[in-house]
Parts: C-alpha cells; sequence; structure tokens
C-alpha cells in the first residue's frame, strides 16, 4: 500500500480543485492545470484537502502516481518550482532575453532555445540561468532539452548541467604504464 497515497494531499489558499469525469483540474494563483485520472483510481475533494483512493489492489502503482501528480500540481499553481542552470567551459555564456535564451557554448555558433509556453527565465550571472514555471513535468522537460544542446561530458565535466547535480568524473589513462 502507498503509505503517501494514504495521506489527504491538503491545499493551500487561493487553490482550488474540482474533479470532472476523469480529470482533475487545479487552479491558483499562477495557473491552471489538469491531471488525467486513470481507470480504478477516484479522486475526492473535501474542503481543502484532496483524497486519492483505489478502486481494487491491482491498482496500487498508480494511486501513488496519481497522488503525486495531483500534489505537484497543488504546489505549482500555488508556489511554482524553478530550476537553476549552470554552464561549465572556458568562455561559454548565456543571455535571456523575453523567452529565448541565447546559449555560446562551444559550437561555432551562438545557439537560440526558445522557452515552451508556461516557462519563464531570469539571469544571475553569464554562467547561471533559473527557469520557473507552475508546470512540474513542463520544467524537467525544457531542463533536458537545454542540457541536450550541450551534456557534460566524463573528464573535464564541461557542459550544461543542473544546480546540484551529482557527476562522476572519469580519470585518464596514464601514459607509458
Amino acid at each position: 500500500m502507498s503509505r503517501l497515497a494514504s495521506k489527504p494531499i491538503v491545499c493551500e489558499a487561493g487553490v482550488t480543485v474540482a474533479v470532472a469525469g476523469a480529470t482533475v483540474k487545479i487552479k491558483g494563483p499562477k495557473g491552471e492545470l489538469a491531471v488525467p485520472v486513470p481507470d480504478g483510481i477516484e479522486v475526492k475533494v473535501e474542503g481543502a484537502q484532496v483524497h486519492v483512493s483505489r478502486r481494487d489492489d491491482g491498482v496500487k502503482s498508480l494511486q501513488g502516481l496519481t497522488w503525486s501528480l495531483v500534489r505537484n500540481a497543488a504546489v505549482g499553481v500555488s508556489r511554482g518550482f524553478s530550476r537553476k542552470i549552470e554552464i561549465v567551459g572556458k568562455g561559454w555564456r548565456s543571455t535571456v532575453k523575453g523567452d529565448v535564451i541565447n546559449l555560446q557554448v562551444g559550437h561555432s555558433h551562438p545557439v537560440d532555445f526558445k522557452l515552451p509556453p508556461g516557462v519563464t527565465a531570469s539571469q544571475e550571472n553569464p554562467g547561471s540561468f533559473t527557469l520557473f514555471s507552475h508546470d512540474k513535468r513542463l520544467l524537467g522537460q525544457t531542463c533536458v532539452d537545454i542540457q541536450r544542446l550541450r551534456p557534460v561530458e566524463p573528464y573535464k565535466l564541461k557542459g550544461i548541467r543542473l544546480q546540484g547535480q551529482v557527476l562522476r568524473q572519469k580519470v585518464r589513462k596514464a601514459a607509458g604504464v
């Protein structure tokens, strides 16, 4: 049994939750999200609490999944999510202009990355910027798309990475051993 999914999700003030058929619609000050509910899962709203339960034991994993998706949506529309991206490399930098991030990361030309709707960015310094969104899934996918432009290489650890990302540096071969 999912231990977290047996607990209710407590929504903050200003967040409204409505169940419409097989979809949970969550509205808040940062935006609106819809979470699909799979067959065999029931979502009930009681005041500021949302309860996720299952009809039979064949859908145990879907109960926990649905609970976490609804909780992430409730937190996202009230507080939002952010991820800091760091650019490591000599002469590599980024510039945020509206919804376009200009990246100079060792290619022969600068790369312009257009942010999807619902994601915004702010620049701290030329070597890092922060992405903000109310949708955790969209924010994570945007971070992955940006990282694919210049993945971290394992020897010098140069590349685009998330702040706090754990990386292992490979040791080079010793000459003449």
